[in-house]
């Protein structure tokens, strides 16, 4: 089997949700169903996974106590009364600061950031915030949220990116160490033509190989293998001639990998 680093990984994200509503097992159940689907969009083996507590009792609390309870909680995710019939959570970032204030941008500093969010979309959206790729403000802003942000405002229009999360599945590719017998090369023009300046040689995993991983097996550019560090401490190493290839999974074999963390509704 081709030693993929996505299934090495040290260490699953966790975001933390809390439940302020009346939910069914079956209700909940699809919320982590919906979340798994986004947690998927870039691979089949996800770097997050949602961990819902609940506090039922905390249901009279606002959005700006509810963060002050969980300062270092971020995002905090919020699943309520709502969320059966719409799929949508509550993703609260920050309280605005007083540049924010200031700059016409909040009302107050007891203004949150936060965003009514459809919850196949809580993952890419994390992932955009974390990476500062785009700023939860900006996403308001598509919402109708006005400025400065209110320190009160009701969101009508759940906030979603556009993906197909079955259609658009596994965005990311992979970067797999293959053994020789695990790929084939060639110089034919025509498989280098498509790359510039064209190569000398290029690679690509065996069909059944491929296959066996979830993967697509398509002509690349290869490295030369090296020992790799895996989670435990210890190291990997591989046969002369292994080759590093970019890989991208195939939505028709690979599987989705997430599952509901242990001891979460």
């Amino acid at each position: 089997m081709v030693y993929n680093p996505d299934i090495a990984a040290a260490k699953v994200r966790r975001l933390s949700a809390i439940l302020v509503a009346d939910l069914t097992p079956a209700q909940l159940d699809t919320v982590q169903r919906k979340f798994g689907a986004g947690a998927n969009l870039c691979s089949p083996h996800p770097s997050e996974e949602l961990f819902v507590e609940d506090k039922r009792e905390f249901s009279s609390l606002s959005h700006p106590d509810l963060k002050r309870f969980y300062p270092d909680t971020n995002p905090l995710l919020i699943i309520d009364a709502r969320t059966p019939s719409d799929h949508s959570i509550w993703y609260i970032d920050r309280f605005a600061e007083e540049d924010d204030v200031e700059n016409g941008e909040a009302e107050n500093t007891n203004t949150l950031y936060k965003i009514r969010i459809h919850i196949p979309d809580v993952v890419i959206s994390y992932g955009n915030y974390s990476i500062s790729n785009i700023d939860i403000r900006e996403d308001m802003d598509t919402v109708g949220i006005p400025y400065p942000t209110p320190e009160n405002f009701h969101q009508e229009e759940i906030f979603k990116t556009g993906f197909h999360h079955v259609k658009d599945r596994y965005l990311d590719p992979t970067w797999i160490t293959a053994t020789p017998d695990e790929m084939e090369h060639s110089t034919d023009p025509d498989h280098l033509k498509n790359f510039a300046p064209p190569p000398e040689i290029v690679y690509r995993l065996k069909e059944e190989v491929a296959s066996e991983a979830g993967l697509k097996s398509t002509w690349t550019l290869a490295s030369d293998a090296s020992q790799v560090l895996l989670p435990d401490g210890s190291k990997k190493t591989f046969p002369d001639g292994s080759k590093v290839l970019q890989s991208d999974y195939d939505p028709e074999t690979a599987v989705p990998s997430y599952e509901k963390p242990e001891g979460s509704l």
